[in-house]
């Protein structure tokens, strides 16, 4: 396997790191505990993590909570679970997520979800350092939770949406995770595999974003253009040679820093037919990676929240079964 400007109110803006050298100079995201407590969810005993992310290059800590339910009986395996957007909520917001969980919990997963707090959640502080440098960390979150809390880690299944997607995308494809995820449930995308083709491609394409989408305005923010330029926002506009530049190194297919595509790790993935294309950015990945893979398209809906509608839910809850059984 490989292994691999601006300023907002006081918010640093950071060059991009691309050098996927970076990665083997040691764990640039230090991950430690701060605090516990113990909370009821779902009528079950459940604790909640306080963990504190500091990012040696970059200078920034960042803080998550993580929501943890485990089985009343003896461990089979892990459920980490990410969000969309900033990753700001945990997973359980509704009714067919919370059933997952609780499918999860009873098929006997340990669940661990993931919350960035602030108000860009794990992009909180990075303005300027691009994708896959901003949810670097999960990586290491991973790692933590794995050497800390996890009780039994011969089965750790990463599952997330969207923005969750892209944080197990960008762990796979950059940064070396597959030794710490055995299964990946990609859902909603994920939607940043190749950026310049979103954004500034051909329009007639499935993977082309379609106007008036939140990943405009997070893709200026996270890259440091949100003030300055706009450029994703404003697309109607030739883009300058280096935002082409930035947005080919913060996707993850991108041509100038080759991703990792053969993984130990096997990635399904579960797809409607999504009104903001990310169904089409998702089958761009998948169709570049060379090993174990699934694609699994739910082709009369149309929702972005797969965990959220009843035919979503009910193929994520049928894939941890089979995945556990």
């Amino acid at each position: 396997m490989k292994i691999p400007l601006l300023l907002v109110f006081g918010v640093t803006v950071f060059t991009q790191c691309s050098n996927r050298d970076d990665i083997e100079q040691g764990n640039l995201d230090q991950v430690r505990s701060i605090g516990r407590n113990s909370v009821t969810f779902l009528n079950r005993p459940a604790t909640i993590l306080m963990l504190e992310v500091f990012s040696t290059d970059l200078n920034i800590t960042r803080r998550v909570e993580v929501r943890v339910i485990r089985p009343s009986v003896s461990a089979k395996g892990a459920l980490v679970l990410s969000t969309g957007g900033f990753g700001t909520n945990f997973y359980g917001i509704g009714l067919e997520t919370n059933t997952t969980l609780n499918s999860a919990v009873a098929l006997g997963l340990e669940t661990y979800e993931v919350k960035w707090l602030g108000s860009e959640g794990w992009g909180t502080g990075v303005a300027g350092v691009g994708y896959p440098v901003a949810v670097r960390a999960y990586t290491s979150i991973l790692r933590f939770l794995k050497q800390n809390e996890i009780t039994n880690t011969q089965r750790i299944i990463a599952h997330g949406g969207s923005g969750g997607s892209f944080q197990i995308a960008y762990a796979l494809a950059r940064f070396n995770a597959e030794a710490e995820i055995h299964d990946a449930i990609l859902i909603a995308g994920p939607p940043t595999s190749d950026l310049r083709q979103a954004i500034f491609g051909d329009k007639t394409l499935k993977s082309y974003w379609p106007d008036g989408i939140g990943g405009f305005r997070t893709t200026d923010y996270i890259h440091g253009w949100d003030q300055q330029g706009k450029y994703c926002q404003n697309r109607s506009q030739p883009p300058p040679a280096f935002v082409l530049e930035a947005l080919d190194k913060s996707s993850i297919l991108s041509k100038v820093i080759p991703p990792d595509l053969q993984y130990s790790t096997n990635v399904i993935f579960v797809n409607t037919n999504d009104i903001t294309n990310a169904d089409g950015q998702g089958r761009l990945y998948f169709e570049a990676i060379t090993s174990r893979k699934q694609w699994h398209y739910l082709s009369n809906e149309t929702s972005h929240d797969v965990a959220g509608i009843p035919a979503g839910a009910m193929k994520i809850r049928e894939l941890l079964q089979e995945l556990v059984k």
